[in-house]
């Protein structure tokens, strides 16, 4: 059967380790009646463990070469409903049209690592949310997204979900090898209900947390003085009892919450 030769322009690199599709598997907590969402199968290793749990997988693939491959292996999961192959870019395609509902399905996948931050972004900020998250990612950015230590993408994140590291992947696991060693996150009890029970638009959230780390020299405070009223930061800080030295990095979700929440009703009382 012909097999993909891997597209450094699509960031292509095929994972050839059972120990690590095993992993994802275990980490997506599949159940039969979940619906599996899959980024690019490429030559469809993960696919064929996917396939194995029992559960429903639809499979979004970008690269033409690719179909007919996955097409002609997967034939008899094709016809009997149990795999869907969507030829298309998925940053391009409307979640609404994948026939998904809120929190019924899942994302397991080794995405192409340059769209991992979009991905991520689309997928978590959609009124159809997954339930849960699981894909490889590179190890860098695994790490500083599950880090106590603060970041624009571990926050963006936390305010969803629970990220959770999973487990390392060397970069020798991979063909072509990468320049990078790689890691699997998963991203479990996926929600906005921070958003929701706060009252608390998310978009405005995301203002905030860009605006305190956008000059890394700068103290927090400082930073923020482009959002946030400098009487409102100072009351909060006060409150808090926040050194006024503090920055971006060394701030914890609950943090940012407090001063999201506290300019929320800095701004209902002033209406």
């Amino acid at each position: 059967m012909e097999k993909l030769i891997a597209k450094k322009s699509l960031g292509q690199n095929f994972i050839h380790a059972p120990q690590v599709i095993g992993a994802m598997i275990h980490a997506g907590n599949i159940v039969d009646s979940d619906i599996i969402l899959e980024i690019g199968p490429g030559n469809g290793v993960l696919t064929i463990a996917l396939l194995k749990t029992g559960t429903k997988v639809i499979a979004i693939e970008k690269d033409d070469r690719a179909i007919p491959i996955l097409e002609e292996k997967f034939k008899n999961e094709i016809m009997s409903g149990q795999l869907k192959i969507i030829h298309g870019d998925v940053l391009n395609i409307d979640i609404s049209s994948l026939n998904l509902e809120n929190n019924k399905y899942k994302i397991i996948a080794n995405i192409p690592y340059y769209i991992s931050g979009e991905l991520l972004r689309k997928f978590l900020e959609s009124d159809i949310q997954p339930s849960r998250i699981v894909i490889m990612l590179q190890k860098e950015l695994a790490k500083r997204i599950v880090d106590e230590k603060g970041s624009i993408i571990g926050m963006s994140i936390k305010v969803y979900g629970n990220p959770k590291y999973i487990v390392s992947v060397p970069r020798k696991f991979f063909r072509p090898v990468p320049n990078v060693d790689s890691a699997v996150l998963s991203i479990e009890n996926i929600s906005k209900k921070f958003f929701i029970d706060n009252k608390v638009q998310e978009n405005r959230f995301f203002e905030i947390i860009k605006a305190g780390f956008a000059h890394k020299r700068k103290v927090l405070i400082k930073n923020l003085e482009k959002v946030i009223e400098s009487e409102t930061l100072k009351e909060i800080w006060n409150r808090e009892k926040w050194l006024i030295t503090i920055r971006a990095e060394e701030m914890k979700l609950d943090n940012w919450k407090k001063i999201m929440l506290s300019t929320e009703i800095d701004k209902k009382s002033s209406l």
